[in-house]
């Protein structure tokens, strides 16, 4: 059976493109936060093997020390990120645009985070 050239060439960009858009887990990087209703929120930090999270009120101003795990990242593809986190568990972080993502921990929720500016926090 002979294979059409223009069939591979487009079966090849189809698959380039794809792997063009996977995310990289540095998009996450930097600190997001979770509105509540009442003002304060939460705050989540991605680092490149850890995350941490705090608290804050209204001001933005924490109410607690960090937490911080150690975790590894896996590219799921297209806006989909992985968080695995040493000693068992994990999340997925869907991005939604460069400024808002999907934190969700499968099982317990999902909570949804805008990206902090400069300053902030």
């Amino acid at each position: 059976m002979k294979v059409c050239p223009i069939l591979l060439a487009a079966a090849a960009a189809v698959a380039l493109a794809g792997a063009a858009h996977a995310d990289q887990p540095a998009a996450i990087f930097g600190k997001w936060i979770e509105k509540f209703p009442d003002g304060q929120g939460m705050v989540t930090e991605f680092a490149n093997a850890s995350i941490s999270s705090y608290p804050v009120d209204r001001d933005g101003h924490a109410l607690a020390v960090p937490t911080r795990m150690q975790v590894t990242y896996d590219d799921l593809g297209g806006p989909m990120i992985g968080v695995s986190f040493h000693g068992g568990g994990g999340a997925i972080v869907a991005r939604r645009s460069q400024d808002a993502i999907t934190l969700d921990f499968p099982g317990v929720g999902a909570h949804e985070l805008a990206k902090m500016k400069p300053g902030e926090g």
